[in-house]
């Protein structure tokens, strides 16, 4: 399998946006809207300290996604690590996650956050 990544800074911001490798597509999602996608969901379902950070598109032979990275973010402690990432349809905007994928980026928050010292005032 041959999968393909590209930085989302390198492609423009409004949608549709066209790309052309050994594969010709129309993506109906953007980089933006995955990112916001994403935290509007993890906010709710996986808790607050979690955000969305710049997404990369992957195209592989039966999919083409934005692979999001999520971040476990603490005020005064800025960006403290990635605890997963989640995928979003490029063409219909789907997020793909399941519970397992979910508890694990929530336990990787946890372990992450509980090895995190706060700053001395």
């Amino acid at each position: 399998m041959t999968v393909i990544t590209v930085d989302a800074k390198s492609i423009s911001k409004t949608p549709p946006i066209n790309l052309s490798f050994h594969v010709v597509t129309t993506l109906n999602v953007s980089a933006d809207d995955a990112r916001r996608a994403v935290n509007r969901h993890i906010i709710p379902t996986l808790g607050t300290g979690l955000i969305a950070h710049e997404p990369a598109l992957v195209v592989a032979d039966d999919y083409i996604v934005w692979r999001v990275p999520i971040v476990l973010s603490l005020p005064g402690l800025g960006d403290i690590g990635q605890v997963g990432s989640l995928d979003v349809d490029a063409r219909t905007g789907e997020l793909l996650l399941n519970n397992d994928d979910q508890q694990r980026i929530i336990d990787h928050a946890r372990r992450l956050y509980t090895g995190t010292t706060l700053p001395t005032a």
